[in-house]
């Protein structure tokens, strides 16, 4: 059995000032490309393998954290279910630590997988709770789910002990928060490319640090961002509205949440973000440093490409160009 994840770009979080009750609440895009392919089989022990290309064309230390997860996953999946073993071997990883979703799809797409080869067929919100993943944002679980365009609903806020959040912190430290209700599911139909510079990988312990330096933000703020989704950004899509969709992602980048997340970049890749705003809509997904633009078709597509290349090239940095565009069904079985 094989099992095909899709990546995601998250596109911001909606209320990180929890005054009204509630915290998180997120937007983003479920990607076709990249990808985290897997495939397996029963066993009587866990057992996990990389193929060749993966081996060759990845850093060590990465393979040992994303061999980590899927044994980790993989171990609370089969005790959940009451089974010893599974054989799982890996034929594409997506980048990690970029923004792209990484370890949410790794975490889903092994229950997803073990699940099924063993007849228990674990739905997306149940391996994320065995798992412990979706606990601020639920764009990654949905995306796995569903697909499209996605907007979730956060999380109840407060001191009592009854709600599902007391303090702001990212889902690595979330793992006991259930997955965020699904507000809105749209079809995708833009072009997308990801230019991914080398730059800041912001994970562990320093999303933690930025969450509680930086929370709340301002109700101001706040305010504006959902006046922004739900009275633009929404009905534009429905309207199929490309320029008013795009604007929504142009301003966002310097409100709220996502405007800490793009300043802790570095400068090379601000400055990108804003050059590339000047020939697409563009922003930074999560805390980056992978950078979307959306494009209305090929010339769009072209002048994004050949920018960031020139960007790329005058100012010595590595880094890669994706075309791609969204993925609207979720993760595919074979």
């Amino acid at each position: 059995m094989k099992l095909i994840s899709p990546s995601r770009i998250h596109m911001g979080l909606i209320d990180l000032n929890g005054s009204i009750g509630r915290v998180d609440g997120g937007i983003g895009i479920t990607i076709d490309y990249p990808n985290f392919v897997i495939e397996g089989r029963g066993s009587s022990q866990i057992d996990i393998e990389f193929n060749k290309n993966i081996l060759n064309n990845f850093n060590p230390q990465d393979l040992k954290d994303i061999e980590n997860r899927i044994y980790n996953s993989s171990k609370e999946i089969l005790k959940y279910m009451g089974e010893e073993g599974i054989y799982l071997k890996i034929n594409e990883i997506m980048p990690q630590h970029n923004g792209l979703g990484s370890g949410t799809q790794i975490s889903l797409a092994t229950g997803k997988i073990i699940s099924e080869i063993y007849n228990k067929k674990l739905n997306a919100k149940t391996i994320s709770k065995i798992t412990g993943r979706g606990g601020t944002s639920g764009i990654g679980v949905y995306s796995f789910e569903k697909g499209g365009f996605i907007i979730d609903g956060g999380h109840s806020f407060g001191k009592d002990k009854n709600k599902e959040k007391q303090d702001f912190k990212p889902s690595s430290a979330s793992k006991n928060t259930p997955v965020a209700p699904l507000l809105f599911r749209h079809d995708f139909n833009w072009d997308i490319v990801l230019t991914i510079p080398k730059g800041k990988n912001i994970c562990g312990d320093k999303e933690i640090d930025i969450f509680k330096k930086y929370c709340p933000i301002s109700l101001n703020e706040t305010q504006k961002i959902c006046h922004l989704i739900l009275m633009k950004m929404m009905p534009s899509i429905i309207n199929n509205d490309f320029n008013s969709f795009g604007e929504v992602v142009n301003e966002l980048q310097y409100i709220g949440f996502k405007n800490i997340e793009r300043e802790l970049q570095k400068p090379a890749v601000k400055e990108l973000i804003k050059n590339l705003q000047k020939i697409s809509y563009s922003g930074l997904s999560s805390f980056g440093p992978t950078i979307y633009s959306l494009c209305n078709g090929k010339e769009d597509i072209q002048k994004v490409k050949e920018y960031s290349n020139e960007f790329f090239d005058n100012n010595g940095i590595e880094g890669e160009i994706i075309i791609t565009k969204a993925n609207n069904t979720g993760h595919k079985i074979l």
